[in-house]
């Protein structure tokens, strides 16, 4: 995007090797900051550029951006409506060798809940390159979590990402399970694996955690009149709650349950072994979906 918007620029936390902005620091010199580490400032520079008219893509570690940082985040660029775009990588367990003070596993509740903060979250590489496209174009403050890790390919090319607008992934009229970023691909092998048992899911696939696809959710809750919820991310205030928010609001009483980290913190390890002994790994979903479907409650 840079050769064709000059207004660009790329401000970094001294994590550019792990989130590859060097890649852009070598290309465009002139246009990429390296704050170090001190995410309280980046974000206050992010937003003096901001009111200068560029375009700032601040990056650091989902987990400092959304605590160490909250204040000026919500202060300097939420409340004057600054068009800063945030990314917070290394989110979830992706970053399973740091432990708990570098999983990230409490930012969308936070950063959901201030006003005018747009929050987005991939699934996988094709949706990032036309999210951050999108995240650029859209006049406002805007909250992009991505989690480092291998992750295998969801959408063709010719998708066309929209901001607000939620994707059914995989149609099914036996229950709704609803995610976001790389926890869709365990849901997904877990759809499959229940349809060999006759148990066809419908998947929806929420990009945008805020504004939320509430019509896309409604349609598909009413069709199944069962909803799953998953996530790499506390059971509180994440996507969870966003989802039985809006259900209860418009009246909808679908079966419900939410499938999360639960009032814990994590600890250090290989991610997947850590989303198996946290209840997030593809067993757990089959559990709970198949729980779920047959009326049970956990």
């Amino acid at each position: 995007m840079a050769p064709k918007e000059e207004r660009l620029v790329v401000l970094d936390a001294d994590v550019s090797r792990t989130s590859r902005t060097r890649r852009f620091r070598n290309a465009f010199p002139s246009r990429f900051y390296d704050l170090g580490v001190a995410e309280q400032n980046m974000f206050g520079v992010a937003a003096g550029l901001a009111a200068t008219g560029r375009i700032p893509v601040a990056v650091t570690f989902a987990v400092f951006a959304s605590m160490r940082a909250a204040e000026p985040i919500r202060t300097s660029i939420c409340y004057p409506n600054l068009n800063v775009k945030i990314i917070g990588g290394y989110a979830g367990l992706s970053n399973g060798k740091d432990g708990a003070t570098h999983q990230s596993l409490e930012d969308m509740a936070i950063m959901r809940s201030f006003a005018n903060l747009t929050v987005l979250a991939p699934s996988d590489a094709i949706l990032t390159r036309k999210m951050i496209r999108a995240a650029v174009a859209h006049p406002g403050p805007v909250y992009m979590r991505l989690e480092y890790e291998e992750s295998p390919v969801i959408y063709p090319e010719a998708f066309e990402f929209t901001i607000g607008r939620g994707c059914v992934v995989r149609a099914g009229s036996h229950g709704t399970v609803v995610s976001y970023g790389l926890a869709l691909a365990r849901v997904l092998a877990a759809a499959d694996l229940l349809s060999a048992e006759g148990l066809e899911v419908e998947v929806l696939d929420m990009p945008t955690i805020k504004p939320l696809d509430e019509g896309l959710l409604f349609e598909s809750a009413r069709k199944t009149g069962v909803v799953l919820t998953v996530e790499e991310h506390s059971i509180i205030g994440g996507l969870g709650s966003a989802v039985s928010e809006c259900l209860l609001e418009a009246g909808l009483a679908p079966r419900f349950r939410r499938l999360g980290i639960r009032d814990v913190f994590t600890e250090s390890g290989n991610p997947d072994a850590l989303r198996d002994k946290y209840g997030v790994g593809k067993n757990a979903i089959v559990r709970a979906i198949r729980d779920l479907l047959m009326g049970g409650h956990q």
